[in-house]
This record gives C-alpha cells, sequence and structure tokens, in this order.
C-alpha cells in the first residue's frame, strides 16, 4: 500500500499564512454588543429650530447700522468665521451686543433672541432689524468617506445623506448598512444605526443631523483581506516557488 505524504512544506507556509490573512480584521471605532435603538429615537419634529449654545460664534447684522454690527450680511464686503467678525456666547451664555452690552442668549432660538434684542435696540432706532447668525454650526464625519472631517451646516435642516454628500459620498469599503449616527446632550449619548442601502431605510432612517452629531461609517469586515492580499500572497508564491526549486534540486 502506498503510503500517504505528509503536506509539503511550502504549503504549509502557504496555508499559514493564507489563515493570517483570514484571521486578520477591520478595526472599527465606536463598536458596541448592546442593541442600538432605531433612528426613530434621534428624529427632530417638523418644528426643529436651533437653540443658542455656549462657545457658539454669532454674526450680528443690524439694517443700516453697520457701526453697530458684527460680520453685518448687509455690508458691501464679504466677511467669514476666520476674519474675527463675531462675536462668541461666553461661558456664562452672555452675548456681548453693540450698544445693548452683556445680554443671555443660552438657550433661546435665533428667531427668539433677534425678536428681544430688537425690543431692547426700539429704545435707540426707530423700527430695528437683527439678525443673527451662527458660523459654527457643524457635524463630524468620519470613517469610510472621502473627506472626513467637520461638516459645515449652513441650513435648519440637514438631512444625513446631504451631511454625507458634503463629506464626499462613501468610500470603496464603506458598511453603508450599518451607518451610525451619535449624538450628546445634557442627559447623556445617543446613538443609532440606520442601513441606507434600501430606497425604503433611505425614505424611513434619512434622519436629520444636528450641529454636534457624530456621523460614523465603519468598514467592511472585508477591507484588511483585500488590502492584505496582494503583498501576502505574493510572498505565498515566492515561498511556494522556493519550495519546489529545493525539492528538484534535493529530491
Amino acid at each position: 500500500m502506498t503510503n500517504t505524504l505528509p503536506l509539503p512544506v511550502a504549503l504549509r507556509w502557504v496555508a499559514l499564512l493564507v489563515l493570517g490573512l483570514l484571521s486578520s480584521c477591520t478595526q472599527n471605532l465606536f463598536t458596541t454588543k448592546k442593541t442600538l435603538p432605531p433612528p426613530a429615537t434621534l428624529a427632530v419634529g417638523a418644528d426643529y429650530q436651533y437653540r443658542l449654545r455656549k462657545d457658539d460664534k454669532i454674526s450680528i447684522s443690524i439694517l443700516d447700522h453697520e457701526e453697530l454690527s458684527m460680520g453685518s450680511i448687509y455690508s458691501h464686503y464679504s466677511v467669514n468665521e476666520n476674519e474675527g467678525k463675531w462675536e462668541l456666547v461666553d461661558a456664562a451664555g452672555n452675548l456681548n451686543v453693540p450698544k445693548i452690552g452683556t445680554y443671555h442668549v443660552e438657550g433661546l432660538t435665533l428667531l427668539e433672541a433677534e425678536d428681544q434684542l430688537e425690543k431692547i435696540l426700539s429704545k435707540w432706532i426707530v423700527n430695528p432689524q437683527i439678525t443673527l447668525k451662527v458660523l459654527n454650526k457643524e457635524a463630524t464625519v468620519l470613517g469610510e468617506v472621502n473627506t472626513p472631517g467637520n461638516m459645515r451646516l449652513d441650513k435648519e435642516r440637514n438631512t444625513l445623506v446631504q451631511v454625507l454628500g458634503k463629506a464626499g459620498d462613501f468610500g470603496v469599503y464603506a458598511d453603508k448598512r450599518h451607518v451610525k449616527i451619535m449624538r450628546q446632550n445634557a442627559t447623556g449619548t445617543f446613538a443609532t444605526e440606520v442601513d441606507l442601502t434600501t430606497l425604503s431605510g433611505f425614505e424611513r432612517e434619512n434622519l436629520i443631523i444636528l450641529p454636534g452629531d457624530v456621523v460614523y461609517v465603519p468598514s467592511k469586515s472585508g477591507k484588511q483581506f483585500d488590502r492584505k492580499a496582494p503583498s501576502v500572497l505574493g510572498v505565498a508564491s515566492m515561498v511556494s516557488a522556493f519550495f519546489i526549486i529545493l525539492r528538484y534540486v534535493h529530491p
């Protein structure tokens, strides 16, 4: 009876390399073993309005009164956050308003703050028109997108898909079935997971992203395999070739 030959050394090397490749896994952020609540838990109503916070950078525009404005939208010269033409909501929640001085605005919507400041300014100005603008409303997009980073939210209502569009769309290895959204408030951190691969999921789970939210697109499990495959298979081929040559040289 012919004895079964042991597995050649070369094949053992190849097997070990392949097993090492297969065992490598993608390291994603914000993983949890808990089942996350449904996206509806982070939904906001149709009447949502942003409320001013500490550290907000505010431009102040008073129509026909450039001398009282800070970064006026009515100015003939374009201004932006980088030029420093804004006032900061301080640690006490106050805004330093020209002519008025320190005024508490934390927790107010922009419309509420504008109305209150107009009433005070009416002591000196006939029918004042004041416009406040928040310059630093941003959400953070991380993970498998083409341009991750802080995305400015220029509108009052910005959807998840719009924010991902600002981030340059999904990367090649994006796991579109498990896009995470995280939100912090005074009571803690809340997170959910959405599946954007189906039309029903888009219609149902295209959440409104709020300033301060974090959107994270994880990697597919095969990312590390795809990235390592060319180099590892190249090494495996060289090892196989070496042992095949060795076998013929030393039968």
